[in-house]
């Protein structure tokens, strides 16, 4: 463990940095611990609906120092591991397995032992190993030297150094391990390829440690570098603060004390047998409400919540709700002190044809979202999580965060998107088709299904949010979007995602106006007609990671990673604006106002 404080914003500890991801501070690396390591007095986010849908009892913010002079301690820190621990000094090239006997610097920092060096700060090698299981640690240089040796090393680990040979050019084959103790030498061309390093899985995390370890994990090893994106997928599950009804659990002492803390701690008691702890709280729920112990306990044991199982919450049905009210025609009177709205108003003259695809537009004034980090995954997304598990097995929560803001949610007309669908499949099915066949090989929850539906509005989200950060003054990074996209859903929200403020300025409501939003809507999709990677970008039959994207790349559609909730994949332009002969979902529409400003 690192023995010196370092800082980090508390927003990025959820994502894209979250527990178990590899975080570089200036010139160390370092790993974030699980949340059995985090500090037990964390402040609580409060958000019933995405507690219950997780299986969960609270959500906990990361800890902070509230001002700069505070001192750091166990209750407002967070336990980091430096990793990967094999490095190497950039002036004698030697590399050195850190331990805490290694010497650091004034800032903790490793240095060289060498007094050639005069302290030169040692630097973390670029590889690591991990398997799909989520599995990560160090690549044993040693052996990796050895590899081609006939004759063992006495001491494989002690004299080894990490050279670049300049006649090999500057790929993989230039970087090369020696051995001065015995002259064996190996190149890191083939280190990456699949097998390579013909050892077992660890079966653990680097912070975790058992004397005896059981290696029970069969998947192979591959070597990444550890900046990879795949070598971390966070799991993150969010959810807006809405006026939610909660159905009656039809029975009238439950509804009575329901939503009450002692009613909370009275399950979290029974839950973990708690028999005594349990009394106690009947007892103050019985003087506050006028019943009796009896009644309390009968009631909970047999009309009370079921028992809390830790599931990742599936995105679909945290998205229902919000639907219902964002779609609800009587919006205006679904509201709290986090969801302010209001509906705007559009005449045909403002929206130049739109008004055929677009239902409603609604301005979110205030809103407020909470997002859980579940556990992560490493190499591809396939039902292999590591889930966040609690210090004692019992205390079941999740790291969180919130964040404060405002935002535009425009309801499509699904009805005009089915006959799109219908009326252009001879274009719309192949493109669909690409997608799907390489979504087979996605087998998690990681991603949604590929459909026309959901692509096209992913894609319009994107192509807002570019268009949003020069008219509204926000970055793009500051912006988010959310897809509503299922069976008798259309419509996407796109909101500020700033972590560190309470509300923000009325910059991107403000563009949610009719005279501002649908020119701000012609600009994205004219500017999407042209990508500075086309023809490549528009005729490439898929691209990005893991091939889920057709024509979209960095040039025309792509956005932050923070800021689509999708990784950047299911995206393709070409299903808005079309091709040639038209077909897109906006051909028509953008046709015909050529036709009149030209």
């Amino acid at each position: 463990m690192s023995d010196s404080n370092r800082s980090y914003r508390s927003s990025q500890l959820i994502s894209p940095f979250g527990p178990g991801s590899i975080i570089d501070i200036g010139d160390e690396s370092l790993i974030l611990m699980d949340i059995k390591h985090w500090p037990t007095n964390l402040d609580e986010i409060k958000l019933d609906r995405l507690t219950k849908e997780a299986g969960i009892w609270a959500l906990k913010k990361p800890p902070i120092l509230k001002t700069r002079w505070e001192k750091v301690h166990k209750n407002n820190a967070l336990m980091t591991q430096r990793f990967p621990t094999w490095l190497f000094c950039p002036r004698c090239r030697r590399l050195k397995r850190w331990n805490k006997e290694n010497p650091v610097n004034e800032q903790g920092v490793p240095v060289c032992e060498n007094s050639a060096c005069k302290g030169k700060t040692l630097v973390p090698m670029r590889f690591v190993a991990a398997c799909n299981h989520g599995h990560l640690q160090d690549v044993p240089w040693g052996r990796w030297a050895h590899q081609n040796q006939k004759e063992s090393c006495p001491i494989p680990k002690d004299q080894l150094y990490f050279y670049s040979n300049s006649k090999k050019g500057s790929g993989l084959d230039a970087l090369e391990i020696h051995c001065k103790n015995c002259g064996a030498t190996n190149s890191l061309g083939s280190i990456m390829k699949e097998g390579a390093l013909n050892i077992s899985c660890s079966d653990k995390q680097p912070w975790e440690y058992n004397e005896g370890y059981s290696r029970n994990c069969k998947e192979p090893l591959r070597v990444l570098q550890r900046g990879a994106s795949n070598l971390y997928y966070p799991i993150i599950r969010s959810a807006l603060d809405i006026p939610y009804e909660v159905s009656s659990q039809g029975n009238y002492i439950i509804d009575a004390i329901e939503g009450t803390e002692d009613y909370k701690d009275l399950l979290r008691a029974l839950e973990r047998g708690k028999n005594k702890r349990a009394e106690s709280c009947a007892e103050d729920l019985a003087d506050e409400f006028g019943f009796t112990v009896n009644e309390i306990m009968q009631a909970v044991e047999s009309g009370g919540e079921p028992k809390r199982e830790f599931k990742i919450p599936d995105d679909k049905e945290l998205r229902v709700a919000e639907w219902d009210v964002l779609s609800n025609s009587n919006i205006v009177e679904k509201q709290n002190a986090n969801f302010v709205t209001r509906t705007t108003k559009f005449k045909s003259s403002e929206s130049f044809g739109f008004e055929e695809y677009i239902k409603k537009v609604v301005l979110v004034d205030k809103l407020r979202e909470v997002r859980a980090f579940c556990g992560f995954e490493r190499i591809k997304p396939d039902d292999n999580p590591v889930l966040m598990k609690s210090a004692d097995g019992q205390r079941s929560w999740l790291p969180a965060c919130e964040v404060f803001g405002e935002g535009i949610f425009i309801e499509f007309n699904q009805r005009a998107i089915e006959d799109w669908e219908y009326q252009a499949s001879s274009f719309v099915k192949p493109r669909i088709d690409i997608a799907q066949k390489q979504y087979a090989y996605v087998t998690s929850s990681y991603l949604p299904e590929p459909t026309a539906k959901f692509i096209a509005l992913h894609t319009f989200a994107h192509l807002l949010i570019r268009q949003l950060s020069f008219e509204s003054g926000y970055s793009s990074g500051s912006l988010r979007e959310r897809i509503y996209a299922d069976e008798e859903q259309a419509g996407i929200l796109i909101y500020t995602a700033d972590g560190d403020s309470e509300g923000s300025l009325g910059g991107l409501v403000q563009q949610g106006e009719p005279n501002r939003l649908f020119p701000a809507i012609i600009a994205a999709l004219e500017t999407a007609n042209w990508c500075s990677n086309d023809p490549v970008c528009s005729e490439l039959e898929s691209q990005g990671v893991m091939g889920l994207n057709k024509a979209a790349c960095h040039s025309c559609t792509l956005v932050s990673e923070t800021s689509c909730e999708n990784n950047n994949l299911l995206l393709d332009r070409k299903l808005l604006i079309g091709n040639e002969s038209g077909l897109g979902l906006f051909s028509q529409i953008m046709k015909n106002l050529n036709e009149v400003f030209s």
